[in-house]
């Protein structure tokens, strides 16, 4: 039967074939998720997963659309279809890993994510991730290691190079840093990510005037880019400029009214320029968000009593 409708259809692949048509709609989400179209993605993957519900790729590009918008979940379990089906692929791995880790489990990232290296040792983006979520579990070294893996893996690529230079400036070696976020920058000038970790770069070591202006070029490209805007605060109060860094934790605190600790470092610079009573009411809206932080409690503390901090 097959082979006669093959012939029938000139050798051409059986439209009405079930296997077939789901690989079209795969290949019409990935299309759509090119052209920036999300939401007719995920339409395309559900409905070849109606039609086949373990066909791997949908699983893994659904995952990713899913978990990427927040549906981490969701998005987790369907990676996981993804991998359990003849061990997965390396990206499915990587998707998964990115995934887990959006959703706290940074153990479980980092495992699934050394079992996309392990299927495919030169998947950079792989390298890079791993690189990045164990320097946020302050394992500087290894991360150190595996963001080399992925500069090495993708040369001429600025995102491994800024999370190399990160994981050396943490390590202290910010002359390293500063050279590898040079060449960052001569292959994109525009990548805030690149100014802002220079600003940080330049603000460990004491050259406050060069972290800010990196750190403003940095916000001038990305404005809502809040980790820059909080070390630009922290290097405005080091040059002296209360007010100037005042005014940027407002502006952080405004982008997102649930930082806390931003919020906190406010009530702070209140609390040094005898302001109780922004100072009192920064806390206790700290306090209304995180009932339990013993920092809020402490200011709020101070701002009733009139105490040094």
């Amino acid at each position: 039967m097959n082979d006669a409708r093959a012939g029938a259809n000139n050798g051409q692949p059986d439209r009405d074939d079930p296997v077939t048509r789901a690989r079209e709609l795969v290949t019409r989400g990935a299309l759509l998720h090119l052209d920036g179209d999300a939401e007719g993605a995920i339409a395309a993957y559900e409905e070849a997963l109606e039609i086949d519900p373990e066909q791997p790729t949908a699983l893994n590009n659904l995952g990713f659309l899913l978990a990427s918008g927040g549906q981490l979940e969701t998005g987790i379990e369907m990676l996981g279809r993804a991998v359990a089906r003849g061990g997965g692929s390396s990206m499915a791995w990587m998707n998964l890993g990115g995934a887990r880790a959006a959703a706290g489990d940074l153990e479980g990232g980092i495992a699934a994510l050394r079992r996309s290296i392990e299927m495919d040792p030169g998947n950079a983006m792989a390298h890079d991730s791993l690189g990045r979520i164990l320097l946020a579990t302050g394992r500087a070294d290894e991360a150190e290691s595996a963001l080399r893996s992925a500069v090495a893996a993708a040369p001429g690529t600025v995102e491994p190079l800024v999370g190399l230079a990160t994981a050396v400036g943490v390590r202290g070696r910010h002359a390293e840093a500063a050279d590898l976020l040079a060449q960052a920058l001569a292959l994109d000038p525009d990548c805030a990510a690149a100014w802002e970790q220079l600003g940080v770069v330049r603000l460990a070591r004491r050259d406050l005037g060069s972290a800010a202006d990196a750190l403003r070029r940095a916000l001038s490209l990305e404005p809502e880019r809040a980790s820059a805007r909080h070390s630009l605060a922290i290097t405005l109060l080091a040059r002296g400029e209360p007010d100037a860094a005042t005014r940027e934790l407002e502006r952080l605190v405004a982008l997102d009214p649930s930082d806390v600790e931003s919020r906190l470092d406010l009530v702070a610079l209140h609390l040094d320029a005898g302001r109780q009573g922004d100072a009192l009411a920064g806390a206790e809206e700290a306090l209304e968000i995180a009932p339990d932080s013993e920092r809020a409690k402490r200011f709020r503390e101070y701002a009733v009593t009139g105490e040094a901090r």
